[in-house]
């Protein structure tokens, strides 16, 4: 069990890995959209997502065994993890799906919608970077700073929709 946990881990990281690379090129695409990034985001996610159901069924075999207290922690952890990074590239696929139709339908942002949206941009990618090392080098100490930033992101968000109403009320952006 412990060997087969080490691998568990070591296929993990390379999923998160795969999964924030993955965000990245779908925010790239933001700024430069091409069919072939898209088609690289998309491939991405779905490679992650057969991470996700062979290391789900895989961890579930190894928790079928008999397990310490700890071993069933960390078992337990890792279902949860490859969850929450399946939905990582998740995200970045909508993204991708969004930069698309900006880009089929040549929307613009407004000067100010631009620059939230690359504030928004830093700021997801800071706290997936943060959270993929905190798993890849079991840092509980850089763990607990992603809480407080996915709160941040969460009060961006609502601010940006609030500023974006403001404009839209003005005539200075569309839907």
């Amino acid at each position: 069990p412990a060997l087969a946990r080490e691998q568990s881990h070591q296929a993990i990281d390379a999923m998160a890995s795969l999964s924030q690379q993955c965000l990245q090129d779908a925010f790239d695409l933001l700024n430069n959209y091409t069919e072939e990034g898209f088609q690289k985001v998309r491939l991405a996610e779905k490679t992650v997502d057969i991470y996700e159901d062979r290391l789900g069924a895989y961890i579930v075999q190894i928790s079928a065994r008999e397990l310490s207290g700890k071993q069933n922690e960390q078992v337990y952890a890792f279902l949860h993890s490859i969850t929450d990074i399946e939905r990582i590239s998740d995200h970045a696929r909508n993204i991708g799906e969004c930069a698309q139709e900006i880009y089929e339908k040549n929307i613009r942002f407004s000067d100010a919608a631009g620059h939230e949206l690359k504030v928004l941009r830093e700021a997801v990618t800071e706290v997936v970077s943060l959270a993929t090392s905190a798993f890849i080098n079991s840092d509980m100490e850089l763990a607990i700073r992603v809480e407080p930033l996915e709160e941040l992101i969460d009060g961006l968000c609502a601010e940006m929709k609030n500023h974006h109403i403001d404009r839209l009320q003005k005539g200075i952006c569309t839907l």
